[in-house]
């Protein structure tokens, strides 16, 4: 597979970038930075044209996980030295989903080549049945998180979303961070309105009970794929969540979520409906 490959074209990112740079790789249809250089600056023209290359390689290799990954024609671009120049507006629901899946393959490739590997079986089932872009999206995150739920125990899984959560973008902590991980799936399209209400009792601390309207990864009516909220609240605290309980609604789900829960904990990649 391409895992050692991934892992070497980051690195040589990592090496290229600076922490405060006057240059970006965007997309030349967009102006956004996709994967893997969202976040990323540099400190002159030709080490940001050499990583607009390198990206290429990386998003060629991942594309053979997935020959729908969007094609980018990467380009630099100049801003004022030190400021996030390049708007970041909302990904669409597909970019968000191969991001997430980006950085998840990366982890798997590198640790878990069997839990790699029947991901990429029932992703590939699924892409038989549909056609559909984003439902062939939300169908990979839904194979990650059941093959992570059944191949890997409760520590395992709260190690490769941490590390996961570690090759995306880090976000600013904010004031509440499960209400900022919850606006960021809203935003990128995975569901329609949240409610969020504090909880007598549970697992972890400052448990809160969430509801999520219109759910879109959904593996059954028992079963709720909670993976993207994981590796959301993880890029914004890096301390193991945990939803500890589900309930299906009649448009959506209802869940019990601690944002720094106690490891190993259940209720990582998917948790069942009470």
């Amino acid at each position: 597979m391409v895992g050692r490959t991934l892992a070497d074209i980051r690195a040589r990112l990592s090496e290229l970038s600076v922490a405060v740079g006057p240059y970006r790789v965007v997309s030349a249809r967009t102006g956004t930075p996709p994967l893997p250089v969202s976040g990323m600056q540099f400190p002159d023209r030709e080490t940001a044209a050499e990583a607009a290359s390198v990206a290429t390689a990386y998003r060629s290799a991942l594309r053979r996980y997935d020959p729908r990954l969007p094609v980018h024609d990467l380009i630099v671009c100049e801003g004022p030295f030190g400021t996030s120049a390049v708007s970041s507006p909302t990904p669409s629901l597909p970019e968000y989903c191969h991001t997430i899946a980006g950085a998840l393959f990366e982890v798997l490739s590198g640790r878990h080549r069997a839990v790699e590997r029947a991901v990429m079986d029932s992703y590939l089932s699924a892409a038989e049945e549909t056609e559909n872009r984003e439902r062939l999206c939300l169908a990979m995150l839904e194979s990650m998180a059941t093959a992570l739920d059944t191949h890997l125990d409760p520590e395992e899984q709260a190690d490769t979303l941490l590390d996961a959560a570690g090759q995306l973008p880090k976000k600013r902590p904010g004031t509440d961070p499960l209400s900022d991980a919850l606006d960021a799936l809203e935003s990128a399209g995975l569901l329609d309105d949240t409610a969020v209400e504090p909880a007598a009792d549970g697992p972890g601390r400052r448990p809160r009970y969430v509801t999520l309207t219109n759910y879109r990864p959904s593996l059954s009516p028992t079963r709720c794929p909670v993976l993207p909220l994981v590796v959301e609240l993880l890029r914004w605290t890096s301390v193991t969540p945990q939803v500890a309980e589900a309930e299906r609604t009649d448009d959506g789900w209802r869940l019990l979520v601690s944002v720094a829960g106690d490891r190993p904990a259940d209720g990582l990649s998917v948790v069942t409906a009470v």
